[in-house]
């Protein structure tokens, strides 16, 4: 194979072990969907900077479709690069009667 250019997407550049990676998966698994473990840490690291932000506030609705894609996914607990994606607001701990106790309340009462 010769290529005439260095392969890239955006800033990304792809080097001669990336085409060779590519190359390898195509032959070993042919019709398969091919993602090299650069392509893969790059569109990961693309979803994270379009993720919802610490700190960005959210509609009810909003938070429902959040809920409603994550109950989708195979992993909901961390995003691809292994930050958490949830946070713990009480303690279901079955020693005490922290969910008995729990005040949860609407957005719009908060």
């Amino acid at each position: 194979i010769k290529l005439k250019t260095t392969p890239y997407s955006k800033s990304t550049e792809f080097g001669e072990q990336d085409v060779m990676e590519m190359i390898s998966m195509l032959h070993d698994q042919p019709g398969v969907m091919c993602r090299p473990s650069k392509v893969r840490a790059m569109f990961a690291s693309r979803a994270c900077r379009k993720s919802i932000m610490i700190g960005k506030a959210l509609t009810h609705e909003g938070m429902k479709k959040v809920l409603k894609n994550m109950s989708g996914m195979d992993n909901p607990w961390s995003c691809p690069h292994g930050r958490p994606t949830m946070r713990h607001l009480c303690s279901l701990d079955s020693s005490s009667n922290n969910i008995k106790n729990a005040v949860f309340a609407a957005p719009d009462d908060l």
